[in-house]
């Protein structure tokens, strides 16, 4: 357990009255820098910052705790004593009413919530300031000194009350770490002294005295662009791409004068045709394809339209029904044959939706299975190859009847015993499938005639087709994607040669084989794995409840990652899984 305690130098404070102190900015700046090179003991911060008090058993059973007494540390908070919260203010403050209520109470939202929660960051921010030396600033940093004065005593009592409540019940050596620091309320002065800070200590300002942002770290924003960048546009098959929103050009009809220079270039990579999966997307109809393909061939080859052809799709949730299905695939296939006919055409086609990652996941693959002609499994490896990407399993279903779809034809001529001959109108549906001759997959038929063949089809045909198992040639080809431990998704790659998967990524040995996998960091549940080729490292007793800390083993996963990064040859990886 932790004991040294932060400790500030008593040069930097000059004592004014009643638990007030006051130092300069270069006094704050000084002590902000040795603050953060004292260790957080987490050891004894949680599971008290979690909110955990000791009076519920169902929190006490959880964090295996007796008790929680108030945490022996001493940290540092500034508070901003500005009436405007965007401006003059300081990195890593907050303002009074985040901590202190109208009687100049601390705020404390634990005394009726005895639930378990890992991740109450507001509560951790009321019960932190408890545990600090406190330091204002601004307009009414004198008028607010005396009131969190006052806030500090009044924890101090009740800590000394919990603290001879518990050594009378448990005796002295249950409170040997008990918490008897009297914390100090700090004034930042001197004659503009935000203006010291602006000038000398700009790395310590968050907005200056004009608003303006100086240091701001929005993880949303952050995470939305490294997203972007992470789902920009790549080519997945010749003129076919796949992208995030971000990549889709803008329409003239958007465009306004102010925008014009900025959209000048809008459509870099010259896309024809943009297709948006999205889940209230309305997958286009053959006789709105038609009317796109008219529009498009009046074109001369190399050129764009004036308008980009915008088309929806839907992204996740697939209808499963029979009825709505077999329209759902009618209209995905002709928009197949409209894609194939513009791409022999020259024209590029971008498929994408919000995060270029998981709702165009679909429509990608199934173009791949009927572009390339190649099955599900080899369509997703292809596709990993290119780009990341993310299929949800209730899509991977949906992705396996499109594929017993496309392959129809192919399936009926195995031999008996694989697989059970078409019952009638298998005529019908062979202008659904691969493999037809180039001159019919440039018919774009209406929905008259869709509907007139699709009468035809015998009711359950399709099922019976597609609810086949595979076959024991398939389960020997892509026996990872046929296991049980397959959800529908590989691994996240966060970097060239590191993903981020789960336990059922780390205990589907055959796909990390087939994703050039050789090292498996295991954290938490072993993945057993020492005897099938794989090189494991595995944290044992570390487990992700919210209890448990990785610092102390943070060395040892750096030194196992970059040992096999400096010795990894073309195409390794390495997998790091969690419970």
């Amino acid at each position: 357990m932790s004991t040294d305690l932060f400790e500030i130098p008593h040069n930097l404070l000059t004592l004014r009255a009643d638990n007030i102190f006051t130092c300069t900015a270069r006094d704050y700046f000084e002590i902000q820098e040795s603050y953060k090179r004292f260790p957080l003991p987490n050891d004894i911060l949680f599971p008290w910052l979690h909110g955990v008090d000791g009076r519920s058993n169902q929190q006490n059973l959880f964090f295996r705790v007796r008790r929680s007494l108030v945490p022996n540390y001493r940290g540092v908070l500034v508070v901003h004593c500005n009436p405007l919260i965007h401006s003059q203010r300081l990195t890593e403050s907050v303002t009074p009413l985040e901590i202190l209520d109208n009687e100049a109470h601390f705020l404390n939202k634990t005394t009726t919530d005895v639930t378990i929660n890992l991740r109450n960051f507001e509560n951790q921010v009321l019960r932190f300031a408890t545990l600090c030396d406190v330091f204002l600033y601004g307009e009414r940093a004198e008028e607010l000194a005396p009131l969190m004065v006052k806030a500090q005593e009044e924890f101090y009592q009740q800590r000394m009350e919990q603290i001879e409540q518990v050594a009378s019940a448990a005796g002295k050596r249950a409170v040997h770490h008990a918490n008897y620091i009297k914390y100090k309320t700090i004034i930042i002065q001197g004659e503009n002294e935000f203006s010291v800070f602006e000038e000398q200590f700009p790395q310590l300002v968050m907005y200056d005295s004009s608003g303006r942002a100086m240091k701001k770290t929005d993880f949303y924003e952050m995470e939305g662009a490294q997203m972007r960048e992470m789902s920009a546009a790549s080519e997945v098959t010749r003129h076919v791409w796949a992208g995030n929103t971000q990549d889709a050009p803008i329409s003239s009809n958007d465009i306004t004068y102010e925008n014009t220079a900025s959209t000048f270039d809008s459509n870099p990579h010259r896309f024809s045709i943009c297709i948006e999966c999205h889940d209230l997307g309305d997958i286009p109809t053959p006789s709105i394809l038609t009317l796109a393909r008219e529009t498009l061939n009046e074109l001369k080859q190399d050129h764009l339209p004036s308008e980009i052809i915008h088309l929806d799709m839907h992204g996740t949730g697939v209808p499963f029904e029979k009825k709505e299905f077999d329209s759902f695939y009618d209209c995905l296939y002709h928009l197949l044959l409209f894609m194939d006919d513009q791409v022999n055409r020259g024209r590029r086609i971008l498929i994408h939706c919000s995060d270029g990652y998981t709702e165009s996941s679909v429509l990608t693959l199934t173009w791949i299975m009927y572009h390339l002609k190649l099955r599900l499994p080899d369509a997703y490896l292809y596709l990993q190859e290119k780009r990341s990407f993310f299929v949800y399993a209730a899509d991977l279903a949906v992705l396996k009847k499109i594929e017993r779809l496309l392959f129809q034809e192919e399936e009926d001529h195995e031999p008996e015993p694989k697989r059970r001959k078409s019952e009638v109108g298998v005529d019908s549906l062979n202008s659904l499938r691969i493999g037809n001759t180039t001159e019919n997959n440039k018919v774009l038929h209406d929905d008259t005639y869709l509907n007139s063949i699709s009468n035809q089809i015998a009711s359950g045909h399709i099922y019976k087709q597609i609810q086949l198992s595979p076959t024991a040639k398939e389960l020997a080809q892509h026996p990872w994607f046929y296991s049980p431990r397959f959800e529908g998704s590989f691994p996240s790659r966060i970097l060239p040669f590191l993903y981020l998967g789960n336990l059922n990524h780390a205990t589907n040995p055959d796909m990390l084989k087939a994703l050039n996998i050789t090292h498996v960091v295991s954290v938490g549940e072993n993945a057993d794995l020492q005897t099938k080729g794989f090189e494991l490292l595995f944290l044992d007793n570390l487990y992700d409840d919210g209890i448990d800390a990785i610092r102390e083993r943070l060395d040892h996963v750096m030194k196992f990652v970059e040992i096999h990064n400096l010795n990894m040859t073309y195409r390794e990886s390495s997998s790091i899984t969690s419970s």
